[in-house]
């Protein structure tokens, strides 16, 4: 269970994620090359043809996360106090990082890039941990 830092709403994570590709983002607000990466993932959110994208703000102060989505204007939904699913996904410390959950609940952690730092890089990225 997190907070979802857009609508302040307590939310099971697992079933956010259920259901369709999504691109999980761990991130946190001190973590400057998560502020890089943060429009590029609302940029890539916004197009017709991107999977879900869903962030989880870990190691860090909801008020200093949520106060970041503000000022970024990012519109996918992020949960702060994500911890605990993080750990789930035995996740290194090192932010940002990226996983692909796909539909059948398989979660793959997206290897060779650190910082996404184009839509058309997320896109490839994306296709090559769908597969055929």
């Amino acid at each position: 269970m997190a907070r979802c830092l857009g609508t302040g709403h307590i939310t099971d994570v697992g079933l956010a994620l259920a259901g369709e590709p999504t691109l999980l983002n761990v991130w946190a607000s001190w973590c400057a090359p998560c502020r890089q990466e943060l429009p590029v993932l609302d940029a890539y959110a916004g197009i017709p043809e991107a999977v879900r994208v869903v962030g989880l703000d870990v190691r860090d102060r909801p008020s200093s996360a949520a106060a970041l989505m503000r000022d970024l204007r990012i519109r996918y939904p992020s949960y702060a106090n994500a911890d605990n699913v993080a750990a789930a996904l035995a996740a290194p410390p090192l932010l940002p990082l990226s996983y692909l959950v796909k539909a059948d609940g398989t979660v793959r952690r997206l290897q060779g890039v650190l910082v996404f730092r184009d839509v058309g890089q997320i896109a490839r990225t994306i296709a090559e941990a769908i597969g055929p």
